[in-house]
């Protein structure tokens, strides 16, 4: 199915069959129609509607009814595999299904197909003992006419999108499903899974939103477990309860029937794990954060938050983190003791954590395909791991620092954490002014704060080594991380624009930018090259070229791989102008012409350096319209556009989630031929200003050089509900700035 289902964001384990023989195949047959025959054969009376409420009438689809279960048991099981040995072997059975009434053409298209995973086979052998692995998946639909005719679609013509042996995806498009009919359909998984796989939390993780893009008239959702396992659940935002009980063997059950869910509108600058109540509820066997849990009591206060800041705790192992290359490497930087004692603490904390990004994004580790270095510049480092890294180095150069717990500002909050992947970690170095290092993308600063984690809750940590195995934490008082300013989030255009001398309607582009804080990181790995990364990172510590790296790093090269190697990154020099063309049709909405001159004046790899500038010179048209002897230039249209919100949007009760405070600067000069006048500037002049932000205009003439100055603000990254409108304001003067023209009049 096209369209994601947004109540189920479930991280099944996903499993599946062997090979199919004859006999497979009819099993799956039988199964299937077994499957049919349960589901449809005698439905709740939820499933039996087939007409909604008259005012959900101009809805684009209608939920009539929907239904998710999960049924978990596990037990115990001999194996002969190099030992003799009890494994765990869980069983798992889930179905979803959904009656819906289709109301127009965008859910028609919506629901007009069906894809899923039918069959995965992940089972392995050891010795003479087969753990299972697998999943079926097995679908039904059918469609419901207004006349009342019932046309049940025939899955045995599915197309199999992906036809492997031990893994097969299906496709069921649903014939003449119609506007005005209602769809009813359901997925039903089989899963079977041995040993220790597949029996933590973050294996049976399930995930509900209780909001929808459509009304959901009636909506149920039920998981049965056996009394062996353990069940965790998180109710977020307001989020209604599972009943709870058990039956007559002791399962335990979880239920919840819910009526008339509320239609969520689907907004701008929204935070889903902030905003709508949720549910998440996992299960284990013998998940290790039980024993954590019981152990320490962390029964109350967020217990797996605890169990999972615990666990965090526990990776700080000197023996298992070899740090000496890199502390070696930042100690050979200064040449000698001396110097290193005598750096102020701020310039030799910017070159530990320079040190790290060139050891850490620039290493060829375990060779690594040489096809691989133009993505180098798109290289993420984890948070978790290289805080535990940079904890050992400060330790070991005695440095105060903390390490701060967070959970990012558009997932779950710090509270909910479930998973392990459901928080991150930074550090704070403790000076006159705390210093931060965060472990993120490769243009990211030291002391620069990723603007996902700005104005969010931290759990403060302060590590004290025991011993090169054990690291202790004190906890100290939770705090705020603090928020960049519109200031520090900054680009800065300056536009040289001419019509071109063989074809008027055309404009010729100098353009110089500057960039500075969040705003720069997506222009910065969309234009820079993965050997303008390298080399920016490389002259921060003034460390190996790339050729002399792959000789005496981590792996000795051959000759042959050097000269593959030089090809590489020749072939990716050479082809740098694609990036400015691709950066330029993402700002303009069109393909540029003639694009020259492209220059990188300053990659702003560290906070030595920390602007990116760039200039490029290029030819738009569609920008320039002849009427008669005269011109008319989309003058407003020169920034590249402004955000035009749509009417969805123009009403909201939720607050508002914005990636961060950013202003923008832009000044743009056209030279005007010779023989015509400007006319229009007034209408050039637009000036809005509140407390979430500004927009501001002016154009002034001189000589033959027309100027127009634009800037706008956006003042903070969160504002209340109750200051939309300020914000629109702001919005909507920038938008109707881009309608904004100037007509070049020629003088007789």
């Amino acid at each position: 199915m096209k369209r994601a289902l947004l109540l189920i964001a479930c991280s099944l384990s996903i499993t599946s069959l062997f090979a199919q023989t004859d006999k497979d195949k009819k099993n799956y047959a039988d199964r299937a129609a077994q499957l049919q025959t349960d589901i449809w054969g005698n439905p709740i009376p939820e499933f039996k509607l087939t007409t909604a409420p008259a005012n959900f009438s101009k809805e684009s689809a209608v939920i009539l009814a929907r239904s998710y279960s999960l049924s978990r048991a596990s037990s115990g099981k001999l194996k002969f595999g190099h030992a003799i040995g009890i494994t765990t072997r869980t069983t798992k059975f889930s179905i979803f299904h959904e009656r819906v009434k289709i109301n127009d053409k965008t859910a028609l298209e919506s629901y007009s197909t069906l894809e899923y995973q039918k069959k995965l086979d992940k089972s392995t052998s050891e010795g003479f003992a087969k753990y299972v692995n697998t999943n079926n998946t097995y679908i039904g639909a059918k469609v419901l006419k207004p006349t009342g005719k019932e046309v049940i679609v025939n899955s045995s013509e599915e197309v199999l999108i992906n036809n492997e042996k031990k893994d097969q995806k299906g496709k069921l498009a649903i014939p003449d499903l119609q506007v005005g009919d209602i769809l009813d359909y359901y997925i039903c998984k089989e899963d079977v899974a041995d040993k220790d796989e597949g029996n933590a939390y973050k294996d049976n993780d399930n995930l509900f939103f209780l909001v929808d893009e459509y009304p959901v008239i009636y909506y149920s959702i039920d998981f049965q477990f056996n009394k062996k396992i353990r069940v965790r659940t998180i109710y977020a935002n307001g989020a209604q309860h599972f009943e709870e009980n058990q039956n007559n063997e002791g399962d335990q059950l979880f239920s919840l029937k819910l009526h008339n869910i509320p239609k969520y509108q689907s907004q701008l600058w929204t935070s889903a794990f902030r905003q709508y109540p949720y549910i998440e509820i996992g299960s284990a066997y013998d998940d290790p954060l039980d024993k954590i849990i019981d152990k320490n009591g962390f029964e109350e206060n967020s217990p797996m938050l605890q169990a999972q800041k615990y666990t965090y705790e526990h990776t700080f192992a000197e023996n298992d983190y070899p740090i000496s290359l890199v502390l070696n490497k930042y100690k050979d930087y200064f040449k000698s003791k001396k110097a290193l004692k005598s750096t102020p603490l701020d310039s030799a904390m910017k070159i530990m954590y320079a040190v790290w990004k060139f050891d850490t994004f620039c290493s060829f580790i375990g060779g690594g395909p040489l096809s691989d270095f133009p993505s180098w510049k798109y290289r993420r480092a984890s948070s978790k791991v290289n805080t535990a890294h940079m904890c050992m180095m400060l330790t070991d150069q005695k440095i105060d620092f903390d390490v701060l717990v967070v959970a990012q500002r558009h997932s779950n909050s710090l509270e909910n954490v479930f998973n392990y992947e459901d928080f991150d970690a930074l550090i704070r170095i403790n000076g006159e002014k705390p210093m931060y290092m965060c472990f993120d993308d490769v243009v990211t600063h030291f002391n620069e704060i990723p603007e996902r984690y700005q104005g969010e809750k931290v759990i403060v940590l302060h590590p004290q080594r025991r011993s090169f195995k054990e690291y202790t934490f004190t906890e100290g008082n939770e705090e705020i991380l603090p928020k960049s300013t519109s200031e520090e989030n900054n680009i800065e255009e300056h536009l040289n624009v001419s019509l071109t001398a063989q074809d008027m309607q055309k404009l010729k582009i100098e353009r110089t930018v500057r960039e500075i804080g969040s705003v720069r990181h997506d222009d910065q790995k969309t234009i820079l090259g993965s050997d303008d990364v390298d080399e920016g990172l490389r002259q921060a510590v003034n460390g190996s070229d790339v050729e002399n790296r792959f000789k005496g790093g981590y792996i000795t090269a051959s000759k042959k791989v050097i000269a593959e190697l030089k090809a590489v990154v020749a072939k990716e020099a050479s082809e740098k102008g694609k990036n400015f063309n691709t950066e330029i049709k993402d700002k303009y909405d069109q393909e540029p012409e003639g694009v020259t001159n492209c220059k990188v004046i300053s990659y702003g790899m560290d906070a030595t350096t920390p602007v990116f500038e760039h200039t490029e010179t290029f030819i738009l048209k569609n920008l320039v319209k002849k009427a008669g002897n005269n011109y008319i230039i989309d003058a407003g249209k020169l920034t590249g556009g402004f955000l035009t919100l749509e009417e969805k949007d123009k009403k909201r009760d939720k607050d508002i989630y914005m990636t961060s405070a950013r202003s923008f600067k832009y000044a743009i000069v056209i030279d005007i031929p010779l023989g015509y006048a400007p006319k229009g500037m007034e209408e050039l002049t637009q000036n809005k200003s509140n407390k979430t932000g500004s927009f501001t205009s002016s154009a002034t003439v001189k000589g033959n050089k027309l100027t127009i100055s634009v800037n706008r603000v956006y003042k903070n990254n969160f504002e209340k509900a109750s200051d939309w409108p300020l914000l629109v304001d702001v919005i909507n003067t920038a938008s109707d700035f881009d309608s904004k023209k100037i007509l070049l009049e020629k003088q007789n």
